[in-house]
């Protein structure tokens, strides 16, 4: 059988954490490749759509398919990554060696074809990492370890790149440099990269197609031009089109503030 043109397909999903109510029953979903971007109010489900996306959990009925793959199958993690990266909105780690050890660590080790060191070097000056290369991730700061969390997933050449609210904590200019090399990079290696955001202006302008999540649970997929509607977005987060743009800007500061170094991401259940 040949593969689907859509790299990520949810067949019947159902998921729900422990006693707590369904987060999706019964979605299907066919996810189209390049860049995809998702949004939509906190709690809608984003976050888990990209966990069950990527492999970092299962559902408890129906099917996730990654690259005609269904998750269920796959049998170790090294299987897995080389699939499907991830990026935790809170990633954070310590390690013995530097940025720049790990990163050339990671390229070495990872999934291109081609090790040129100009990818390497690309990467350290887009992601503006030349400053902490001899640092360790324990003593750096919340934006430059996302990006070079964010440096790690690229370098290392999964087909498919999950990231949830990778660019939070980085400063609005940075935002859209990394954004606009998440873009090109995806199409230079034919990968398809997914993000969380709640920049909106960010989403229309730095991906092809979005998820728009709704309060009644649905799941809208299109053209992000297409899709990002006053009525759409008015009826996705129910607010006045006014107004939206004040409350995304209050639910980021507040993740900022949140977000402090005893905060440990991958230890922390999201639903968002």
């Amino acid at each position: 059988m040949g593969k689907s043109k859509y790299p990520i397909i949810l067949n019947n999903v159902s998921f729900s954490y422990e006693a707590e109510k369904d987060v999706f029953k019964d979605m299907s979903l066919e996810i189209p490749g390049g860049v995809v971007s998702l949004i939509g109010q906190n709690g809608t489900g984003k976050s888990t759509l990209l966990l069950l996306a990527g492999g970092r959990i299962m559902p408890q009925q129906g099917n996730v398919e990654i690259m005609s793959t269904d998750t269920s199958k796959i049998i170790n993690e090294e299987e897995r990554n080389k699939l499907v990266s991830f990026v935790y909105q809170n990633m954070e780690f310590e390690t013995e060696e530097t940025i720049g050890e790990l990163l050339s660590i990671i390229y070495a080790n990872g999934n291109h074809e081609k090790k040129e060191p100009e990818l390497l070097i690309t990467i350290i000056d887009v992601l503006d990492l030349g400053k902490i290369l001899d640092k360790k991730t324990g003593v750096i700061s919340k934006g430059e370890m996302q990006r070079a969390v964010v440096a790690f997933s690229l370098l290392y050449g999964s087909k498919v790149i999950m990231m949830d609210e990778p660019v939070f904590a980085m400063e609005d200019n940075r935002k859209t440099i990394v954004l606009a090399y998440l873009n090109e990079y995806a199409k230079q290696f034919e990968v398809s990269i997914y993000y969380s955001i709640h920049e909106l202006d960010l989403s229309v302008k730095y991906s092809d197609n979005v998820l728009l999540f709704t309060k009644e649970g649905q799941i809208l997929c299109g053209p992000t031009k297409e899709l990002l509607t006053r009525d759409n977005l008015e009826r996705a987060y129910q607010v006045p089109m006014d107004m939206l743009n004040q409350r995304e800007n209050l639910y980021r500061n507040h993740l900022l503030k949140d977000n402090n170094d005893d905060l440990k991401g991958l230890n922390t259940k999201i639903i968002d």
